[in-house]
């Protein structure tokens, strides 16, 4: 290396590295150790702020027993201060907890037993602070806070020292609790870190000077060395472009997170020119985020497949398979990604399923009895007029009328007989039905199925059929006309119905066919997905055109927006007792002016939540819809409410948000959601007490015990012996949820994110089975309950009758009501020690 070089060594690297290391120790003495004793103080504050509302949280749910009339509130008293006073915590298990009441009065001190009962309005530290007239004084204005005086080293009454306290009222009992740490410790731990800092930077400034020494040595070589690299780097590019441009399907390479090579195939599929390709990042291109795709590779050699969309430039986005190869390229990890195109197989598969779905729902119907389907008859007497007839028959809009001789039915009329046998022939109206009727009457038994009820009026050549009961009497007539519209009950057809519906009448008109396809799949053994599909499906088509029908009401919105679902609906959980849960997010950016888009999207949502209410879907009775100004937002405020419930919430706030962690786009722009659902994924990372107070909405779920013998809880059961079965789903449900949020899923059906989470070995074999039998199996008594109360004119809830279901189906639910002890458990081991 040359002079220059040399000198220019020496100043580039050698002296700010000196420069460094004196800033380095500089910034121990003057930042970083008075930063970590302010950290440590801040975390001693918080520690004994948490433990204090832990112990707070006792009185609370004993309150609560109190309030449920399960014991006395002396009983509750005194069996919260005994449970406080046998807590303890700290190295030594001898750290403890006081309370007083508002007085103040000693309630319980472990270990200052003589001041037990006492009034401390006057008690003071050695240094003459009354520090219980203190505590009382703060919690009276702000509820808890903290406070400093001098108190006993833990038991032992010799030894005097400085102590901090947080005290919390429980303003129920008027009642202060409070827990403390000595100032000693914290003093103690400070000055072993402070030693502990000062030995680190020591050694580190040892061992950077010895790095420098020897960097000094070696760097005389480096030049020879780049010389080398660069030439063997231009090598290896060369090889590996040549890998890329040679390939069939469209390729890429990426070095250092960058695009350094895209194939014509590639540039082609994404309509963009290889210049532009390269100035792209992988997020840019591909849906899945770049992340997630490299989180599978541990070593060079493997290779994985994803399913994704490619963002192509403007065009709609195409469904790719793409093959992500990791490879050494110069010592350092490189990436080749192959693309195939897989839009035409998607949307075949697609429509094979959805074909599939449509046969056996068709299949299904026309497998049903048609006692569920049959019409009342009417009936008149084999002398009446053919004039008072038609007059009947009009007036009950009948299209069929049978006739009777002594109340036994005869013969036969129906519409076109009127035609053919009497206009057509001029025949005399007052003549008696009887010379036109039809004899004698085709009957068939209510247990036949639809099917053979079509084949034979396609042999009779007949319209009508009368229905006999096991007992022999005629219950119901059924026209080939109304087993042909039961065809049409299809989803397809529903569907089809609904997109073209002009008003919102029709819709609602559509939406009260679904339980006559739920009940057939149903008692065909319909599977817990198919019937939410359908549910679904039907669902998101009517919110659909109610939306489009209120932006042809409104006129044009100003700008992009998304309207999602929240809760089950988000979840495509929905059963056929629900409400409205959902909200709108629009675009924030500069160019839209925020005060109109309130003032369009407000109301939009009124009118589409009215809409949706006619239609069937009940108002959320917790206001969580878009009418409600404080769920229509643009993106930004979005994402304040979630870091908010993530980063700041209480566990009460965050139970209340758990419903919006489902969301779902199913009108608008979908980008939105995935923008918001990347910015969740991001913000949970290492919120250990986020997960901590979502895990505790489950832990604290108490089975129902009682009726069938230690299981069904009075809290659950109405006067009739029916449970929520709603209340039972919860935990499974909210169990799923924590495990998808933990691990960033994207999909928000249960069932989905359950068998998600089992293909990334979250969830073992055993417990995803367990999962998915205690889901549908409560789901499907859900269903089946509510689809009784749908046909007998009833409004559909979530409550079973416990003295409907037989042993079996009894025991099938001690079993999910011991599941749910097991997940529990499993919580509380993967999360309870997170807060």
């Amino acid at each position: 290396m040359s002079n220059k070089g040399i000198r220019k060594f020496y100043l580039s690297i050698v002296l700010p590295s000196i420069i460094a290391i004196c800033l380095f120790i500089i910034s121990i003495y003057i930042i970083i150790i008075p930063a970590f004793e302010k950290n440590i103080m801040e975390r001693k504050k918080e520690m004994i702020g948490e433990l204090t509302k832990t112990a707070w949280s006792l009185l609370e749910e004993y309150d609560k027993e109190y309030k449920n009339n399960e014991i006395t509130l002396s009983q509750a008293k005194q069996l919260a201060a005994s449970k406080i006073k046998q807590m303890r915590y700290g190295k030594e298990s001898k750290d403890y907890f006081w309370i007083i009441d508002m007085h103040p009065n000693m309630i319980m001190h472990p270990y200052r037993k003589e001041l037990n009962g006492t009034d401390l309005s006057n008690y003071q530290d050695p240094e003459g602070k009354k520090l219980f007239v203190e505590a009382v004084n703060i919690v009276n204005e702000k509820g808890e806070g903290y406070i400093h005086y001098l108190w006993q080293w833990k038991d032992d009454s010799t030894r005097i020292v400085p102590k901090l306290s947080f005290v919390k009222a429980y303003h129920e009992w008027k009642w202060v609790v409070g827990t403390g740490i000595y100032l000693e410790d914290v003093k103690e731990e400070i000055s072993s870190l402070r030693a502990r800092l000062l030995k680190i930077s020591f050694i580190i400034t040892i061992v950077i000077s010895i790095i420098l020494l020897y960097i000094i040595r070696q760097s005389l070589n480096i030049e020879k060395r780049r010389k080398n690299t660069e030439e063997k780097l231009k090598t290896s590019r060369q090889k590996y472009q040549t890998l890329v441009d040679a390939s069939i399907d469209g390729t890429i390479m990426i070095i250092n997170n960058k695009i350094i090579f895209s194939n014509l195939k590639f540039n082609k599929m994404l309509g963009s020119a290889a210049a532009d390709v390269l100035s792209l990042s992988f997020d840019d291109i591909f849906e899945v985020k770049w992340k997630e795709a490299i989180s599978y590779f541990s070593k060079p050699g493997k290779s994985v497949t994803i399913e994704t969309h490619l963002k192509c430039i403007d065009k709609p986005f195409r469904d790719v398979v793409i093959t992500v190869s990791k490879i050494l390229y110069e010592k350092q990890d490189g990436f080749i990604i192959i693309t195939k195109d897989t839009t035409r197989q998607k949307q075949i598969e697609k429509e094979t399923k959805s074909l599939s779905s449509e046969v056996q729902t068709s299949l299904l119907l026309m497998n049903q009895p048609i006692k569920h389907f049959i019409k009342d008859l009417i009936k008149c007497d084999m002398n009446t007029s053919i004039t008072d007839v038609a007059l009947l028959m009009t007036r009950k809009k009948q299209k069929v009328i049978f006739i009777c001789q002594e109340n036994k039915i005869i013969g036969v009329v129906n519409d076109s007989d009127l035609k053919t046998r009497v206009l057509a022939k001029n025949l005399e109206i007052n003549k008696p039905v009887s010379e036109i009727m039809t004899a004698p009457v085709v009957y068939i038994q209510d247990n036949i199925l639809l099917y053979e009820a079509v084949l034979l009026c396609n042999n009779e050549n007949i319209s009508h059929l009368a229905v006999k009961n096991n007992m022999g009497a005629i219950i119901g007539v059924i026209s080939n006309e109304d087993i042909l519209e039961m065809q049409r009950n299809t989803l397809s057809y529903l569907i089809r119905e609904i997109e073209i519906a002009e008003d919102i009448h029709q819709i609602k008109i559509i939406n009260e066919k679904a339980p006559v396809l739920i009940k057939a799949l149903l008692e065909s053994g319909g599977k817990t997905l198919n019937i939410t599909r359908i549910i679904t499906s039907l669902t998101d088509a009517i919110s659909k055109r109610i939306i489009a029908l209120a932006i042809e009401t409104v006129g044009q919105p100003p700008c992009k927006f998304a309207f999602i679902a929240l809760g089950s609906e988000g979840r495509m959980e929905q059963t056929l007792a629900t409400d409205q849960d959902n909200a709108i997010i629009f675009d924030d950016s500069e160019n839209v002016e925020i005060e109109e888009a309130y003032q369009y999207f407000h109301k939009l949502a009124e009118i589409i939540n009215k809409n949706l209410d006619y239609a069937g879907y009940e108002f959320c009775k917790g206001d969580i819809m878009a009418k409600n100004p404080k769920w229509t937002q643009p993106l930004a405020v979005w994402k304040e409410y979630f870091s908010d419930w993530i980063i700041n919430s209480d566990p009460q706030s965050i139970l209340d948000a758990c419903i919006f962690f489902d969301f779902r786009c199913i009108y608008g722009n979908r980008e939105f959601t995935n923008e918001l659902r990347d910015f969740v994924n991001e913000l949970v990372e290492y919120k250990a007490v986020f997960f901590h107070h979502l895990a505790n909405s489950v832990i604290k779920f108490k089975s129902p015990v009682s009726l069938f013998g230690s299981i069904i809880g009075e809290s659950d059961l109405d006067d009739n012996q029916a449970i929520n079965i709603k209340k039972i789903l919860l935990p499974i449900i909210c169990f799923i949820r924590i495990y998808a949020i933990k691990n960033k899923l994207k999909e928000t059906n249960s069932l989905e994110r359950a068998e998600k989470l089992y293909s990334m070995k979250i969830f073992s074999k055993p417990l995803y089975d367990e999962l998915v039998l205690s889901y549908n199996y409560l789901m499907l008594l859900r269903f089946r309950f509510q689809t009784i109360q749908l046909l007998n004119n009833n409004q559909p809830n979530n409550l079973i009758d416990i003295n409907k279901l037989t042993d079996i189906e009894k025991t099938t639910l001690k079993k999910i009501f011991s599941e749910i002890t097991n997940l529990q458990t499993k919580l509380s081991f993967d999360f309870k020690g997170m807060a």
